[in-house]
C-alpha cells in the first residue's frame, strides 16, 4: 500500500547562486561547446576554468549573472553534487563561486 501513496518529501537541496540580475540575456550554447568537470583528481581545475572564460568571452557573457547562471551545467558527476551540497551558502558574485571551487578542488 505505501508505494501507491504520493511522495511528501521535499528537497532538502538549495539554490545556492542568488540571481541578481533578472533578465540577463543568454545565449543558446551547443552542448558540445560547454567544458565539463567532474571532480576527479586527474582534472585540471584551472585548466577548466580558462576553458570557461574563454567560452564565456566567446559568447559575450560579461557579466557575473550571466556567468553564474552557465556555471552549473559545466559540473558534472561529484563536482555537481558538491555544488548541490553547498546548502545556505549564497553565491551572487562569480569570484565567490571560484574561490569555493578551488578551494574544494585543490591540487
Amino acid at each position: 500500500m505505501a508505494q501507491n501513496q504520493p511522495n511528501t518529501q521535499t528537497s532538502t537541496l538549495q539554490y545556492p547562486i542568488v540571481d541578481t540580475v533578472a533578465n540577463a540575456p543568454m545565449k543558446a550554447i551547443p552542448l558540445q561547446h560547454i567544458p565539463t568537470f567532474h571532480g576527479l583528481t586527474a582534472e585540471d581545475r584551472n585548466a577548466f576554468l580558462f576553458k570557461f572564460d574563454v567560452l564565456c568571452r566567446g559568447y559575450d557573457y560579461t557579466i557575473d549573472p550571466q556567468k553564474l547562471k552557465l556555471s552549473p551545467s559545466t559540473l558534472k558527476g561529484a563536482a555537481i553534487r558538491w555544488f548541490m551540497g553547498l546548502g545556505g551558502v549564497v553565491i551572487n558574485k562569480l569570484y565567490q563561486k571560484k574561490e569555493s571551487f578551488l578551494k574544494k578542488y585543490q591540487d
